[in-house]
């Protein structure tokens, strides 16, 4: 079974004491292909892309991207649809770039770099049709990264070893590619 999900999302805060308007735009899609075996487990390889910007009193551009197996439990034998549990360890390399004026001189920073990351979610997926699924989880994205840093604003470069913790809520349909294309 193949698939393909996606996510945008986008936000804008006005402070009214500092009349500055902030925007969030944000990205990502989704590919995973994999097979159930045994009773309710599924296996698989995903690849997820997600790029965001921001603008406002900093302009910010970043894009993630993960690779690596996945293993999921579905708790229920339902053709309709089931309770899951899914774990996603692999690896991940960022790029993040932002931009700040400061008294009419704009300094840059920047930082790259890889990393090991492991993505927890609990789900329910429901089948709307033979090839669309109605999926909606909550989870947790943890990442620990090598990043090579260097910032205009404080004239350094140097290497940093971070870990990075995110909650996160989906929802979204998952398209099989199967049934289209195979």
């Amino acid at each position: 079974m193949s698939g393909l999900n996606g996510s945008f999302s986008s936000s804008t805060l006005k402070l009214n004491s500092a009349e500055e308007l902030f925007t969030s735009n944000s990205y990502g899609i989704e590919i995973f292909s994999g097979k159930f075996f045994r009773d309710r487990w599924f296996v698989g390889f995903n690849v997820i892309a997600i790029s965001s910007s921001g603008a406002g009193l900093i302009e910010r551009e970043s894009e993630t991207m993960v690779i690596g197996p996945s293993i999921s439990h579905y708790f229920l034998k339902e053709s309709y649809g089931s309770l899951y549990v899914s774990v996603l360890p692999g690896y991940i390399r960022i790029r993040e770039e932002g931009k700040i004026s400061l008294d009419g001189e704009i300094l840059n920073q920047k930082a790259e770099g890889p990393g090991f990351a492991t993505r927890i979610r609990l789900g329910y997926s429901y089948v709307i049709s033979r090839r669309i699924i109605l999926d909606v989880g909550v989870g947790t994205n943890l990442a620990w990264l090598d990043l090579s840093y260097n910032s205009e604003i404080e004239a350094i470069n140097r290497e940093e070893s971070i870990f990075s913790n995110g909650t996160f809520f989906s929802f979204g349909f998952n398209v099989l590619l199967d049934e289209f294309f195979f």
